[in-house]
């Protein structure tokens, strides 16, 4: 069963069926007139779909548009599934229903060719037809409405009926050496042929099955390569990952180069088949000069810190983890580019994975889908880049006995890649914000499940209770218990801190000094000195008694 594309779609469907039966039906039919009106083209505001369906204009509703293509997806969607909730029979409907086999012959198309025409935005309903069966059918006014205004579409699919007599024994000749010399496959043949005679594969294939049924003694098929068994398919796709040429493995299979070439070429199509690419959608990828104006918003602002104390690396990180101090923050308007580039590369991996018909597809086609895929990651990991510091800062933060801070830090990657992928510019935040949150929600879980994990691993909890533990004297503690020293000082003021700082040798990292050298250096005298020490230790004894309480 198909999923809707678009939430809200898939939400106002399911409140479609609640309505009253006429309400419902009065709306099908008006979702039905919006699908023709859709472009795939375009973008469309949620509002205006909503008012075109209800009639109603929601109080509350989201700034985005919509895709073209998806909503053409979305809307057949919600038509099927509402008109299925009225138990129209197809005899009583208000105008002639076809099903999918009488629209196939009266038009003289195949099956697959009304699934693409659905595709595109051919509104199909759901009835009961005189066998008792629920299946999908078609009005016959909205038939000829998609003709009309899908001519060339409807002409490509209905061009079997136009295979000519010169055409055909064209057809056969071709089938008859690709069989006999080129030692070629029913698939491959079929696929050849189509793309040479601009014909559908599954046209050629009809023909030429036809033609052996009829010339039994002379038949074309039979002297066809069997096809490529498993084994030989996947032996060429090993080969082909450790670089080898095609010739070669033509050879190893003993097919064409064509053949084994296809074989490739379907392994890169069910890859990219297999990626999950969701993108958040702007007016400006619809026009058509949009790459060149992101690639212009993106080179105009140059990654620049903000302000001077952007490098500053805190002095108790690990030095593993202050490189990523060096890296710069995002500007706004940086920010903001790097994220609609990165929407739009997925924007167009998409379009172009909807557009792709796998039988025609070539290889410069999937080089363009491959490389809209990495310059999207390419984009992700430079916002992931310029952001890693906002995850060490959060994760410290939430550093306990037993949670190591690179445990952390890997928790909160996989956060701040979630971060990446669904945060919308168009809601005016900065990301740092929206990740900021994210991190604390997703340390909130995961911190209490790395402890219990910690606690259930436990052979005999009374017996390791009397074994000491050195292992949180490690750097990780070390930290922790730094940052609880950082929050103590906070809470003196700055002659306080600074003298617990250089007498107790807080500072640097440095041994402590004497009285003598901490007066000098603040121009007090011993006994202020001990009066100033015995007040601000006075303090920190306070606060971290009330921290533990």
């Amino acid at each position: 069963m198909a999923k809707f594309r678009i939430d809200s779609l898939g939400a106002l469907s399911r409140q479609m069926e609640f309505t009253p039966q006429d309400t419902r039906a009065a709306q099908v039919d008006a979702a039905e007139k919006l699908l023709h009106s859709i472009d795939a083209n375009k973008a469309y505001p949620l509002e205006f779909i909503i008012f075109r369906i209800t009639g109603y204009r929601p109080k509350r509703v989201s700034e985005d548009l919509l895709a073209g293509v998806a909503l053409q997806h979305d809307l057949g969607l919600l038509i099927e599934h509402v008109s299925d909730s009225l138990d129209i029979s197809s005899d009583r409907a208000a105008e002639p229903v076809l099903a999918i086999e009488d629209v196939c012959e009266r038009f003289n198309v195949t099956s697959k060719t009304i699934q693409r025409w659905r595709r595109k935005g051919l509104p199909a309903r759901r009835f009961i037809f005189p066998d008792g069966k629920r299946r999908v059918g078609f009005l016959l006014s909205s038939v000829e409405l998609f003709f009309a205004t899908h001519q060339d579409q409807v002409a490509r699919g209905m061009n079997f009926s136009l295979v000519g007599d010169a055409e055909r024994d064209e057809m056969i000749r071709r089938g008859r050496r690709l069989a006999g010399e080129c030692g070629c496959c029913e698939g491959e043949i079929s696929r050849r042929i189509g793309k040479k005679l601009s014909r559908s594969p599954a046209t050629v294939l009809h023909i030429l099955r036809k033609y052996d049924q009829e010339h039994a003694e002379a038949p074309i098929f039979p002297s066809a390569a069997t096809p490529l068994t498993e084994e030989q398919r996947e032996r060429i796709v090993r080969g082909w990952k450790r670089g080898l040429p095609l010739k070669l493995l033509a050879s190893r299979v003993r097919r064409s180069r064509s053949a084994v070439y296809r074989v490739i070429l379907d392994q890169r199509i069910e890859k990219l088949s297999r990626h999950k690419v969701k993108f958040i959608d702007d007016p400006l990828y619809h026009q058509e000069d949009a790459g060149e104006a992101i690639d212009a918003i993106v080179n105009q602002d140059e990654l620049v810190a903000r302000n001077g104390d952007e490098h500053r690396v805190p002095r108790d990180l690990p030095p593993y983890l202050a490189d990523l101090y060096r890296t710069p923050l995002l500007t706004p308007s940086k920010e903001r580019a790097l994220f609609l580039k990165f929407n739009f590369h997925k924007f167009q991996f998409v379009s172009a994975r909807r557009e792709l018909e796998p039988r025609f597809a070539r290889w410069r086609d999937l080089d363009l889908m491959e490389k809209h895929l990495h310059e999207a990651t390419q984009t992700k990991n430079a916002i992931l880049r310029a952001n890693m510091r906002l995850i060490v800062s959060v994760a410290r933060k939430h550093l306990r006995p037993g949670v190591s801070l690179m445990e952390l830090m890997s928790e909160g990657s996989l956060v701040m890649m979630r971060a990446v992928e669904s945060f919308d510019i168009h809601r005016g935040h900065r990301f740092s914000t929206y990740a900021t949150l994210a991190l604390m929600k997703g340390f909130a879980r995961s911190v209490p499940q790395m402890l219990a994990a910690r606690r259930g691993s436990n052979v005999d909890p009374m017996v390791l209770h009397a074994i000491p533990d050195h292992r949180f004297g490690t750097e990780n503690q070390h930290l922790a218990d730094r940052e609880q020293v950082r929050q103590l000082l906070g809470r003196l003021d700055d002659r306080e801190r600074a003298v617990v700082r250089a007498h107790f040798g807080i500072a640097e990292r440095e041994s402590p000094d004497t009285l003598e050298t901490v007066g000098s250096r603040l121009g007090l005298s011993r006994q202020r000195l001990r009066q100033i020490e015995r007040l601000a230790m006075a303090k920190l004894r306070d606060a971290a008694s009330a921290s533990l309480s």
